[in-house]
């Protein structure tokens, strides 16, 4: 059985600068706006900045050298497929070492950059409970559809060319996202602690958005 993390993240540099450079690099062969990103860095963590310093060789070097065969929609593309006959459908999750790469540094900037000292990233419910976040948040989307949005986003935020069988998991909130989620949330916590099954889970989640949004980050998740 797994368990969910919760943990901080660049939510708003993702997607106005990560993500765009990483998408002009493999699919335009743009490299300088990825190359800006990493020149600009200067993090604490030496350790983690020589990492961001290998994976932005290891992008260009796909770029520059490799093959990037990306064409298709959805979390397997028609082309990565490698048997398909009447009966079953077999998937060759050896997805490209470019797909684990692009991802690698999209999480190395934005998620492990966000490390917080002192984040528990374990949502601790009120009262004992088998469920999980995933089954919160997918009830959640049922009891207020206008949060239905956000939740998707945070569950499956990822683009589908980052869905490797080995990948990160999770999506991720920009923190304005994290700010509005969390106002809905205060607002009905009241009528939802009445409706929801899941409801021990509910004080905790709402208390981690409001973790982040005092320290000013979003947020992303994982598994464990």
């Amino acid at each position: 059985m797994f368990e969910e993390l919760v943990l901080p993240c660049y939510g708003t540099r993702l997607e106005k600068e990560v993500m765009p450079a990483l998408r002009a690099a493999f699919f335009r062969k743009e490299l300088e706006p990825l190359a800006e990103l990493v020149r600009e860095l200067a993090l604490p963590d030496k350790k983690l900045q020589a990492s961001i310093e290998e994976d932005y060789l290891a992008v260009r070097n796909h770029v520059l050298h490799g093959q990037v065969d990306y064409k298709g929609d959805g979390p397997l593309p028609e082309h990565w497929k490698q048997y398909i006959d009447r009966e079953t459908n077999y998937f060759d999750l050896r997805h490209p070492k470019w797909t684990m790469d692009a991802e690698k540094m999209l999480i190395d900037l934005t998620v492990r950059a966000a490390v917080r000292e002192g984040w528990e990233p374990r949502i601790q419910p009120t009262s004992p409970t088998r469920d999980g976040l995933v089954e919160h948040l997918l009830e959640l989307k049922e009891k207020e559809p206008v949060a239905a949005p956000l939740i998707d986003k945070f569950l499956e935020g990822m683009p589908e060319w980052l869905q490797h069988n080995n990948a990160f998991t999770g999506g991720y909130l920009r923190e304005d996202e994290v700010a509005a989620l969390l106002e809905i949330l205060e607002r009905e916590k009241p009528r939802l602690l009445k409706e929801l099954k899941t409801a021990p889970i509910l004080s905790g989640w709402i208390a981690k958005l409001d973790e982040a949004q005092t320290a000013g980050i979003g947020l992303s998740w994982t598994v464990l």
